[in-house]
């Protein structure tokens, strides 16, 4: 019996220590966003790169958008693409993510059909 009461214990401190660092780890995501950061994870994706990038924040259609984000795009005559955006070509009309493979896609606004927001960067929910 005592061994299930520290078992129990020990299983709520880390579930306590688990959530504990979500909260950090989206408070750093916000610091950094608020300071014009972000950390992307490739090698592909260079600070050159995201300066030759026109737009970070932005609006397509009704949703906003800003780099970090995830999202799945259904495009009209391919697969849906799950990636992290990059940010938006102004004149190319043209949308930059990173794919979960390491690929940098520009997607032109006219072949997305749907775009769902799977999670927002420094967002808690």
């Amino acid at each position: 019996m005592h061994f299930l009461n520290y078992l129990l214990e020990f299983l709520i401190m880390l579930f306590i220590v688990s959530i504990l660092g979500y909260l950090f780890s989206v408070l750093k995501e916000k610091i950094d966003l608020y300071n014009n950061r972000v950390t992307i994870s490739s090698k592909k994706v260079s600070q050159n790169f995201l300066d030759e990038i026109d737009l970070k924040a932005f609006k397509l259609g009704n949703i906003k958008l800003t780099i970090g984000d995830r999202i799945k795009i259904y495009l009209k005559d391919k697969d849906p693409v799950k990636g992290v955006v990059l940010g938006a070509k102004k004149y190319d009309n043209s949308l930059v993510i990173l794919t979960l493979e390491d690929k940098i896609l520009e997607l032109n606004v006219t072949s997305i059909k749907k775009l769902k927001i799977i999670s927002r960067y420094g967002k808690l929910f």
